[in-house]
């Protein structure tokens, strides 16, 4: 399952039908009290960083989505049962944010008080024609400052239909997105078959929030994860690092971004590459960083490789496939220059996420009320295994995508993604001439170094900017 952009996806053709909260349903949410339980660090910067857009006039969409097919005719009572039972299943669906005044206030409905609404949309007979129509649709209706900021369709055709399911960043994280195929198949199989679907309970994001945010009551500007933001932020000249090349941007200015998905090794040569890692006395996620900092370090002249990394915060077993944002952030340093060879630097890489794993557990935003700043991250590089996600095996089959929002920003992100097949790279950077021409060439070098090194089984310094592959 690969994570791009819907643009990528290979649609089929068919007869479109959006599916949405009920009129009554989204009326009855306007008249709810207040809900206690807060909303989560993430999802507080998320909204009130679209409402200062707003203001400015900035509509930069930020969605996730998926889509996948289903085999057989649609049978509509059935998939909206499976909807239902799925809204149910995931109270961050029946829950949402608003502001007044100064003040971001929660409320959430019971999954009793939730219906459905079905529309008709068309017959399409060009996939493009799908992609462009939904593309838009999912812009406009999962903005993080109205309700419901998601909305789901399906395309039916005669042996099968594609379901596609787009959620505005506050519902959801990439880990999320990709539990979602196989729980819905199971969900629509049981309601076709009328039994019950046979998945485990899960916990409720809204639940975790509070969690989260009574945890965080308790962490001070002395607490050891908030020192080492600050040493970070201090040394990084008062902000965060950004991509380790020069993307072409102007201070203040805010680029149409663009995105691109590559394959990074093949399935022998990425099994050759975790079984280096592991030798090196690190992890996968540690090789990868250690190839990052060497690109860095040969393109970018940068002897230190700072970068900021996310980790997920699904820290009890009833979250581990919650639709939610459970991510945490940390900062990475990693002193390149000083490793003696790969398998060196992978140990430092190493090294830098464990002490980075505790750092994450601080959720951002309160460092960055503890630092009496706002620091937004500036570069970040993610890794998810998703081997194991149930459905994994089946997702080839099932022409199971996920989808992020390419939209505006400074930024360069990149997502480093292990599948059952491969390994590949997903980044979203500014669509200038340097943006393109310095971040192909990132993702050209770190592939030719993961595959010189799990063939070659590492590489050693030979001298200051000057790697070579170990005899």
């Amino acid at each position: 399952m690969k994570l791009t952009w819907i643009s990528e996806y290979k649609a089929q053709p068919g007869q479109l039908i959006e599916w949405r909260l009920h009129p009554t349903t989204i009326a009855a949410a306007t008249e709810l009290i207040q809900d206690p339980r807060p909303p989560s660090y993430m999802q507080e910067i998320h909204v009130r960083a679209a409402a200062l857009q707003r203001e400015i006039g900035v509509e930069a969409p930020t969605w996730l989505g998926t889509a996948f097919d289903i085999p057989g005719a649609l049978d509509l009572d059935a998939l909206e049962s499976a909807l239902l039972q799925w809204i149910a299943r995931h109270e961050t669906l029946r829950s949402g944010l608003r502001l007044a005044g100064d003040d971001l206030e929660r409320f959430t409905l019971s999954p009793e008080a939730v219906s459905l609404d079905r529309t008709l949309v068309d017959d399409f007979f060009q996939g493009a024609d799908v992609l462009r129509y939904l593309e838009d649709r999912f812009d406009d209706a999962t903005n993080p400052l109205t309700w419901p900021a998601y909305l789901f369709a399906t395309v039916g055709r005669d042996d099968g239909f594609t379901v596609y399911l787009a959620f505005d960043h506050s519902n959801v994280d990439g880990y999320s997105i990709v539990h979602i195929p196989h729980e819905f198949h199971e969900l629509y199989e049981a309601a076709v078959k009328g039994r019950p679907a046979e998945l485990t309970e899960v916990g409720s994001y809204v639940d975790f929030s509070s969690v989260e945010r009574e945890a965080a009551d308790s962490v001070d500007a002395s607490h050891d994860s908030v020192l080492r933001w600050r040493d970070f932020v201090d040394t990084c000249g008062g902000g965060l690092p950004g991509f380790p090349l020069d993307l072409g941007v102007a201070p203040g200015e805010l680029p149409q971004q663009v995105g691109v998905c590559e394959w990074l090794l093949d399935l022998a040569d990425t099994k050759a590459f975790a079984a280096i890692c592991k030798a090196a006395g690190g992890n996968f996620l540690a090789g990868v960083l250690a190839v990052a900092s060497l690109v860095a370090y040969e393109r970018g002249d940068q002897p230190v490789y700072r970068t900021v990394i996310p980790f997920h915060t699904r820290s009890e077993e009833q979250w581990a496939t919650s639709l939610g944002w459970y991510v945490g952030l940390a900062p990475i340093e990693i002193a390149t220059a000083q490793a003696r060879d790969f398998h060196h630097l992978v140990a430092m890489a190493h090294e830098a996420v464990r002490a980075a794993k505790a750092v994450a557990q601080v959720p951002f935003g309160k460092v960055c009320t503890l630092l009496g700043t706002v620091v937004r991250p500036m570069s970040i590089i993610s890794y998810m295994d998703g081997r194991m996600i149930p459905g994994a095996r089946q997702w080839r089959g099932w022409n199971a995508h996920g989808f992020g929002k390419v939209s505006y920003g400074a930024e360069a992100f990149m997502w480093v993604n292990r599948t059952v097949d491969a390994l590949y790279v997903t980044c979203r950077y500014p669509g200038t001439d340097l943006g393109h021409k310095n971040v192909s060439g990132f993702i050209e070098q770190s592939r030719d170094l993961l595959t010189t090194v799990s063939r070659s089984g590492g590489y050693s310094f030979a001298g200051e900017s000057d790697l070579r592959v170990a005899a």
